[in-house]
C-alpha cells in the first residue's frame, strides 16, 4: 500500500500545475492567502524559475555546474569556450567597416571613444602586423584592447541581427574571440592608468551586457569606476589646465567617459535594484560640449565648423536625462531619502522636471519621425524616446500601486492628481510598446539591444498590472471605472488594446532574446502576470485576434487564454531548447508589514524596484519571504 501510495504522489507531481486552482499560501502569521494574492503570485513564478532551472540541468548536473561557473559569472549566458583568445585579423577594410558599424549602429549614444582617434589605431594595429605573437607595446596595448573591442561590439550586433548566422552553434563565437582577445590586451597593460584603460573596460562593459553577460558586466563596470575616479574624471578640470598641456580633445574625452559612465551607472543600479557606485554630491564634471568628432582636433573654437544636427546633441540630452533618473532613484527608490517632501509630492515633482527636460529637446529627436532620419541619428532618436519614456514609468508607476493590495481603502473618487499620473504612466508604457513593436516588424529588433528589452518588459509589466487593476475597480463598481473618457487608459476599448499590443510585446521579446538569459527570465515573469491577467478577467474580451508572425513569416508558438483549460499548451517563452543558461531566480526581499499600496507613503516603489530587478539577482530557496 506504501509503494502505491508513493507511486500515486511521484505521479501526481508530472501534472501540469495549470490542471488545477493553484493552491493557496500563508503570510508570515500563516494566515490564507487564495490563489490572486501577490504571494500566490511570487510562489508560482518562483516555481517556474526552478523548474525551469531543473529542465535545464536534470538532477546533479545542475549542482556541479552551478560549482564550476566562475563567482563573477554566475547566472550569465556560458562562453563558447571561455580560454580562447587568439584571433585572426580580417582585412584593415574590413575591420573599418566594423569600426563604422560600431559608432553609427552599435554605440549611437555612449560615445566615449573618438572616431578618428580609433581609425588610426586601427591602422596602426595592421601596420605593426599585431597579435598574439607580436603583442603591443606602451601606448599600443590599451589602444589595441579599444580596437579588438569594437571589432567584438560590432560583430556581434551583425550576428544578433533577426537575419544573422542561423546556426545556434555557430552564434556569438567570432564576437566571443574578440571579446576575450581584447580583455587578455587589457590584462597586459601595465604603468599608471590612461583614459585609453578606461575607453577599453568600458566598451567591454557594454559587450557584456549586450551578450547577455550582465553579472559580469556588474562587477567589471565597479573596477572600471575605480579607475575612473582614481583618473578625477569625476571633477572637472581648471581652466589653466588647457595652458598645461592639456588639450581640447582631451578635456572633452574625460567629460564623454564620466558621462557615459555616470548613465550606466544609474541603468544599471535599477535594473539590479542595487545602490548606485556614483553619487552627485561628489561631482562637479560638466557636460561635454555637443562637438562632432572631427572638431574635437581644432584647438581654436573659431575654426570648429558646428552642427545643428551632432551626434553628440542626443548624448548630452541622454546624460542629462540620466541625472533625472538618477534623482528618481535617489528620492523615490531609496531606503532613507531624507526629504522633507511626501512621495507623492517628490513623484510630481521629478514628473515636472522630466517634462521640462522633454520641452528641451529639439525636432530633430522630437517632431521628426526617426524613419525619416540617417540610421546613426534614427536609433538615437528611438533611444532617446525609450529612455524618456523608461523614466517616466520608473517616476509615475508607483500610483498604480494605489491601495493595489486593499481595495476597502480606496478612495471611491480617486484623486484628480493620481489619475493624471497613472495616466502618464501608461501613455509612457504604450510609447515604449509601440516603438518596440514597430523595430519587430521592421526586422531590427536586434538581440544586442540589451536597453531596449529591458525597457519593453518594464512596459509590459505596467500594462498587465494596470489591466488587473482596472478589472479590480470594476468589480467594487468604483465609480472611476464608470467615468472614463474615450482613449484613456480606462477605457474599455483602449484597455483591450493596450493589453494586445502588450502580449505582441511579450512574443517579441520572447522572438528576439531567445538565447538571452535576463530575458527569459523577463518572459517567465510576465507570462505568468499575463496569465494571471486571463485569471482574472477571463479570456472572453482580452485575447489577441491576429497572432504576431516571427520575421521569416512563421506564427510564435504562443499560450492563448487561460492555460488552466489547456495545459499541454506551451508558450515559446518555456521552450526548454531555447536557451542554455543558470537559472537562479531573485529575492523581491519585503519585509512582513511591508505596505506596497498606500498612497502616504507610496512604498509601491520598492515593490517595484524589486520585481523588475529580478531577472539579473540571486535569492534564496525559499519563495514565503516574499511578502506583497
Amino acid at each position: 500500500m506504501t509503494d502505491n501510495l508513493l507511486s500515486t504522489q511521484t505521479q501526481n507531481q508530472h501534472v501540469s500545475s495549470r490542471n488545477s486552482p493553484e493552491p493557496g499560501s500563508t503570510d508570515f502569521e500563516g494566515n490564507y492567502l487564495g490563489p490572486s494574492s501577490g504571494v500566490s503570485f511570487i510562489n508560482r513564478v518562483w516555481s517556474r524559475l526552478h523548474q525551469d532551472e531543473r529542465t535545464h540541468y536534470p538532477d546533479g548536473l545542475q549542482n556541479e555546474s552551478s560549482r564550476n561557473t566562475a563567482v563573477f559569472m554566475f547566472g550569465d549566458k556560458p562562453y563558447s569556450n571561455p580560454q580562447e583568445a587568439e584571433f585572426t585579423l580580417p582585412s584593415l577594410e574590413k575591420a573599418l567597416e566594423l569600426v563604422g558599424i560600431y559608432f553609427d549602429y552599435s554605440m549611437v549614444t555612449y560615445r566615449f571613444v573618438h572616431r578618428g582617434n580609433v581609425e588610426e589605431w586601427t591602422r596602426q594595429v595592421y601596420q605593426n602586423n599585431i597579435g598574439l605573437s607580436n603583442l603591443p607595446v606602451g601606448n599600443m596595448v590599451a589602444r589595441t584592447a579599444i580596437v579588438l573591442m569594437i571589432i567584438a561590439v560590432s560583430t556581434l550586433y551583425m550576428e544578433m541581427r533577426p537575419r544573422g548566422i542561423p546556426d545556434g552553434r555557430g552564434e556569438s563565437l567570432e564576437s566571443e574571440r574578440w571579446y576575450a582577445a581584447s580583455k587578455y590586451m587589457s590584462s597586459l597593460e601595465s604603468g599608471p592608468p590612461r583614459l585609453e584603460t578606461i575607453q577599453a573596460r568600458l566598451g567591454q562593459c557594454l559587450y557584456l551586457l549586450s551578450s547577455s553577460r550582465a553579472n559580469e558586466c556588474w562587477y567589471s563596470f565597479g573596477t572600471t569606476m575605480q579607475i575612473v575616479t582614481a583618473l578625477g574624471l569625476h571633477r572637472k578640470l581648471p581652466a589653466k589646465a588647457s595652458n598645461n598641456g592639456c588639450s581640447y580633445l582631451e578635456l572633452e574625452l574625460r567629460k564623454r567617459i564620466f558621462w557615459s559612465v555616470y548613465i550606466l551607472d544609474k541603468y544599471l543600479s535599477i535594473m539590479f535594484g542595487r545602490p548606485r557606485l556614483l553619487h552627485d554630491e561628489d561631482i562637479d564634471q560638466e557636460l561635454p560640449d555637443e562637438t562632432n568628432d572631427e572638431d574635437l582636433l581644432e584647438e581654436d573654437p573659431t575654426r570648429r565648423t558646428g552642427s545643428t544636427d551632432s551626434m553628440m546633441i542626443a548624448s548630452v540630452l541622454h546624460y542629462r536625462l540620466g541625472r533625472i533618473l538618477g534623482d528618481i532613484s535617489r528620492q523615490l527608490y531609496s531606503i532613507n531619502t531624507h526629504s522633507r517632501d511626501t512621495p507623492i509630492e517628490t513623484a510630481i515633482r521629478l514628473t515636472s522636471e522630466l517634462e521640462k527636460w522633454k520641452e528641451t529637446v529639439p525636432p530633430l529627436f522630437n517632431s521628426v519621425h526617426p524613419t525619416s532620419l540617417i540610421p546613426p541619428l534614427c536609433r538615437q532618436s528611438q533611444v532617446l524616446q525609450l529612455a524618456y519614456s523608461h523614466a517616466m514609468i520608473h517616476v509615475t508607476r508607483s500610483f498604480l500601486l494605489n491601495d493595489f493590495t486593499d481595495l476597502s481603502r480606496r478612495p471611491k473618487v480617486p484623486h484628480p492628481m493620481v489619475s493624471s499620473h497613472v495616466q502618464k504612466c501608461i501613455q509612457a508604457a504604450e510609447n515604449i510598446m509601440t516603438i518596440t513593436d514597430g523595430l519587430a516588424h521592421q526586422g531590427v529588433l536586434i538581440q544586442s539591444f540589451w536597453f531596449t528589452h529591458y525597457v519593453c518588459f518594464c512596459a509590459v509589466l505596467v500594462v498587465y498590472i494596470h489591466t488587473i487593476q482596472q478589472h479590480r475597480k470594476s468589480l467594487v463598481g468604483s465609480s472611476s471605472a464608470s467615468v472614463s473618457s474615450v482613449g484613456s487608459p480606462n477605457d474599455p476599448d483602449k484597455l483591450h488594446q493596450l493589453f494586445s499590443l502588450a502580449e505582441s510585446c511579450q512574443q517579441h521579446l520572447a522572438e528576439a532574446t531567445r538565447k538571452n538569459c535576463p530575458s527569459r527570465r523577463y518572459g517567465i515573469i510576465l507570462e505568468e502576470l499575463r496569465q494571471e491577467v486571463h485569471r482574472q478577467i477571463g479570456t472572453s474580451g482580452l485575447s489577441v485576434e491576429s497572432r504576431p508572425h516571427s520575421s521569416n513569416g512563421n506564427h510564435i508558438p504562443y499560450v492563448s487564454g487561460d492555460s488552466s483549460q489547456n495545459p499541454d499548451a506551451k508558450s515559446v517563452l518555456f521552450d526548454p531548447q531555447a536557451v542554455d543558461f543558470m537559472m537562479q531566480p531573485a529575492d523581491l526581499g519585503m519585509n512582513a508589514g511591508d505596505d506596497a499600496g498606500s498612497l502616504e507613503s507610496l512604498e509601491g516603489s520598492i515593490w517595484w524596484a524589486q520585481l523588475d530587478s529580478w531577472a539579473f539577482s540571486n535569492l534564496p530557496n525559499d519563495p514565503s519571504t516574499f511578502n506583497f
